[in-house]
């Protein structure tokens, strides 16, 4: 049985500045393959929730790799999966929040 998605705020908010950063500079229609390929890995963690990488800095915090340059930071509880927050690589990596 697959376990509840909850998005919390900030994942929303990370993943509408991209959005939007795509649309103005690239093209609506690579903006909409990038929620695609977020739906596609959201569904790919509710399907296998041990799939990614434990974080270094918290032991209940997983990642996986959206596209080359984005992670998303997911946890894993009782009945629910959270998905955390959406992080650029290209940033400092003593940014992570996780």
């Amino acid at each position: 049985m697959e376990k509840e998605i909850v998005v919390t705020k900030r994942f929303r908010n990370h993943t509408h500045r991209v959005y939007q950063y795509l649309v103005k500079n690239f093209s609506s229609k690579t903006a909409f393959l990038f929620l695609e390929k977020i739906e596609e890995r959201i569904g790919l963690i509710a399907k296998y929730p041990s799939i990614g990488r434990q974080s270094n800095k918290k032991v209940d915090i997983k990642s996986i790799q959206l596209i080359p340059h984005n992670l998303i930071f997911y946890r894993v509880k009782k009945s629910r999966i959270e998905i955390l927050c959406l992080f650029d690589t290209r940033q400092n990596p003593r940014k992570k929040p996780y």
